[in-house]
C-alpha cells in the first residue's frame, strides 16, 4: 500500500503546484526550478501507473489462467 499512499501524495503535491502556477503564485525566480520540480513527479506519477497497469495485467492473466484450469477439471 505504501505505493498507492506516495502516488496519492506526489499527485496531491503536483496538483497544489499546478494551482499555485495557474494562479500566477510561483515568482519568476522560482519557475525554472518550479516546473523541473513538477516535470519530476510527472515522470514518478507515469512510472507508477505503468508499473501497476503491469501489476493488474498479470494478476487478470493469473485468473484467467487459473480458471482455465479449473474448468479442462
Amino acid at each position: 500500500m505504501k505505493k498507492t499512499s506516495r502516488y496519492s501524495e506526489v499527485l496531491k503535491d503536483l496538483e497544489d503546484t499546478v494551482d499555485r502556477m495557474s494562479r500566477g503564485e510561483v515568482p519568476i525566480d522560482e519557475l525554472e526550478d518550479t516546473v523541473k520540480a513538477a516535470a519530476k513527479k510527472i515522470r514518478f506519477l507515469r512510472q507508477v501507473l505503468k508499473s501497476t497497469q503491469t501489476e493488474v495485467t498479470k494478476v487478470l492473466k493469473d485468473m484467467e489462467e487459473e480458471e482455465a484450469g479449473e474448468d479442462n477439471l
